[in-house]
């Protein structure tokens, strides 16, 4: 039951969520998660935030109730009209499968679906493998490292670049150019800020409308000639503009979601020694303990929907044209679903929702599962003993959507 109470109490968790700078959101989930029934009005937006499990895996799997049609008014969205590169960008952005439902979206994901399948990422380890090696030989041991510009940001990056047929000496590019365009889903990414970051953000869509020219006159082994060459469930190609958008968002989730879950892992394993213990006695155990980590620390919190119709949801009314805010920080530390959720544990069976559920299950899943099991093999077969750095680890606070680190300072 809701009460004036109880909503005065969300509204103060609320504004200290969104305030910009809270380091550590969990302990503001887990009361928002247990304070009335979990669901709360956040104020202005014409919005319900979402933090149980069950209901954040209810709504994720219902697209026809709560669509994903909601490009106007997220946050890549914001943009200044009279800009004619602000315009520019909004034309690409705009056509992203993930704001869109069926049969847009089947459209979209339908082209290169079969190249992240299970089988096909297989197929990817031993390009996964060689990044890591060359990553991590790159440094020596007891040498001082931040992880999140160097193995953290280098291996996915690597790795998405291959699997696109990117050659090597453009991938430093490539990690600004995908850090620009994350940085435009964050709605605190405002004024200059944004500037920058949809800036960067027309490079690279400059970079992959080459690319796609080049592939279109010289076919390659690799996934743009691979999209290129397949037809969508329509029966016809996919158009170069949303080619190029899908290719975007591809980069940017292949590249943020898996430096954030190596980022996040390696301070878990630094918090919990007895955890990379059993993992170096134990190997096996490392994709076990790469799902803990996105559980407990899911690179991304956040992912919303617009209600289609007048929806009466737990007792709540959700009217039609409002919004809800998936929290999937709070829902994967939901304690009716997860024996003593906060407690790091490799060993548990539960799937969690980071990559959502539904239709919308994240289309590189696999691949992010195979870079993380890939990567911790590599890390702790090469440097067993890394251990925090000498200068002090700095959370990402701007970025309130994709939750990660600015510094994390290892010693190897």
């Amino acid at each position: 039951m809701t009460t004036a109470r109880t909503t005065a109490a969300a509204d103060l968790l609320i504004g200290k969520l969104f305030g910009g700078a809270v380091e550590d959101p969990f302990p503001l989930y887990d009361e928002l998660r247990e304070l009335g029934d979990g669901i709360h009005v956040l104020e202005g937006l014409n919005a319900h935030m979402i933090t149980r499990h069950a209901d954040v895996r209810r709504i994720s799997g219902d697209h026809k109730t709560f669509s994903s049609e909601i490009f106007e008014g997220s946050s890549p969205s914001i943009h200044n009209p009279d800009d004619p590169e602000h315009r520019r960008f909004i034309d690409t952005a705009s056509q992203l499968f993930m704001f869109h439902d069926p049969p847009r979206h089947t459209r979209g994901r339908s082209t290169f679906r079969h190249a992240f399948t299970p089988n096909a990422v297989r197929g990817w380890q031993a390009e996964v493998e060689r990044a890591a090696d060359r990553s991590l030989a790159r440094y020596h041991a007891g040498q001082e490292i931040d992880m999140m510009t160097g193995p953290a940001a280098e291996v996915p990056v690597a790795v998405i670049a291959a699997i696109l047929g990117v050659p090597d000496e453009v991938q430093p590019k490539f990690r600004e150019w995908s850090y620009g365009y994350a940085s435009t889903f964050d709605p605190m990414v405002l004024g200059d800020d944004r500037d920058a970051a949809i800036r960067a953000s027309l490079e690279l869509f400059d970079y992959l409308a080459g690319l796609i020219a080049q592939r279109r006159a010289e076919p390659a082994d690799d996934l743009v000639s691979h999209m290129l060459g397949t037809e969508t469930f329509d029966g016809d190609r996919l158009s170069d503009g949303e080619m190029l958008s899908q290719l975007a968002l591809l980069l940017v989730a292949g590249n943020e979601t898996t430096t954030n879950l190596i980022g996040n892992g390696v301070t878990l394993l630094l918090d919990h020694p007895e955890t990379r213990a059993a993992l170096m006695a134990d190997p096996a155990r490392i994709p076990g303990a790469v799902e803990e980590m996105l559980r407990f620390e899911p690179p991304l919190h956040y992912s919303g929907r617009k209600v289609t119709v007048d929806t009466e949801f737990n007792g709540r009314h959700f009217p039609a044209g409002s919004m809800v805010l998936l929290s999937l920080g709070a829902a994967n530390r939901d304690p009716r679903v997860y024996d003593d959720p906060l407690r790091f544990d490799i060993d548990r069976t539960e799937p969690h929702l980071s990559f959502l559920y539904g239709i919308h299950f994240c289309v590189g899943a696999h691949l992010a599962r195979l870079e993380g099991r890939v990567f911790f093999e590599k890390l702790l077969a090469t440097y067993p003993d890394f251990a925090a750095g000498a200068e002090p680890a700095q959370r990402r606070r701007l970025n309130i959507v994709a939750r990660g680190w600015d510094k994390r300072p290892v010693r190897l």
